[in-house]
């Protein structure tokens, strides 16, 4: 099987179908699917918020996956989601996800653009609940943020072989500092380590932060935040040494097995596409961000090349 692996849509339908028409997929049969049998695409989630056609991505993307021409696995903003329109178990007015206006404001474009088609998004809300939070498929492995070995393992054993949501294991997840928790804002969200104090940026959407998204691939022995931030940013202390607790948060993939995964809103910069490792590929180019939607086209390689990457 050979597959085209797409990084985070975020409602931005245009760009997705021009991408699938390049990668040789068309809709002549009410579906995008692609003329070789043996080819379909995989998807990494983050299909809405931000973007000018949520309702039609979602469209696109459900329809090929009923249609056995893609698979997906859940973004963190389909989890988000989830976690925004559930009530807590036994409390009528409590949400896990917080209603602060910093979540309102994220959501706010999905919320929009579904004010008057209540029942389609609860629709799409079931669907969610659907996807599994990762793909190994024997020879690749898929998943929107981050593979740790240690949380892929727990998270295999509470959805058996669905690799799916629950509501009990949703309501779980939502605890703050349950093992749930932790498996989720990792798989999800990837891995982070705490600034020095005094040390902070602004991420994509001007919020301060004090804890950093880091090369989860990678070990941290002997290096400092600049050298392990992904994507990189600016740094004041980007020359300090990452402290011995940090580095105990963090260890090398060492597996062969190639990963894909999207979410760290790299900056495609003048088109410059490339693989992190021969066994390591962020697909997440900032489409949302007047960036690229990016596709790697795997076809058996056992390493990555970064001339399969294409992008729109």
């Amino acid at each position: 099987m050979k597959f085209d692996i797409i990084g985070d849509i975020h409602g931005h339908a245009e760009q997705l179908r021009e991408l699938l028409k390049k990668l040789g997929y068309s809709d002549k049969i009410g579906h995008y699917g692609h003329s070789d049998p043996d080819r379909k695409a995989i998807f990494v989630g983050d299909f809405i918020d931000r973007g000018p056609d949520i309702r039609d991505t979602l469209s696109i993307v459900r329809s090929m996956v009923e249609n056995d021409a893609a698979c997906a696995v859940m973004g963190n903003h389909e989890y988000n989601a989830l976690c925004f329109h559930t009530k807590k178990a036994g409390q009528a007015n409590s949400w896990l996800r917080p209603r602060t206006n910093k979540n309102i404001n994220q959501h706010l474009e999905t919320l929009y653009q579904f004010k008057d088609h209540q029942d389609e998004w609860n629709n799409y809300l079931g669907w969610f609940m659907s996807l599994p939070l990762f793909l190994d498929l024997g020879d690749i492995r898929v998943v929107h943020a981050a593979w740790i070995p240690s949380e892929i393992e727990r998270i295999s054993k509470w959805t058996s072989e669905s690799l799916r949501l629950t509501d009990d294991l949703l309501q779980r997840t939502a605890e703050e500092g349950s093992e749930e928790f932790q498996a989720i804002e990792t798989i999800l969200k990837g891995v982070e380590i705490r600034l020095p104090e005094g040390c902070n940026f602004k991420d994509k959407d001007e919020n301060p932060r004090k804890e950093i998204r880091v090369r989860w691939w990678e070990s941290a022995e002997n290096k400092n935040y600049g050298e392990i931030i992904f994507p990189k940013e600016q740094l004041e202390c980007g020359k300090e040494r990452i402290t011995r607790e940090e580095t105990a948060k963090l260890s090398a993939y060492s597996d062969t097995v190639p990963v894909f995964f999207g979410h760290y809103w790299r900056n495609p910069g003048n088109h410059d596409l490339r693989i992190q490792a021969d066994n390591i590929c962020c697909l997440d180019y900032s489409v949302a961000k007047k960036g690229l939607l990016v596709a790697y086209c795997w076809e058996g390689e056992k390493k990555l090349r970064s001339n399969c990457l294409v992008g729109v």
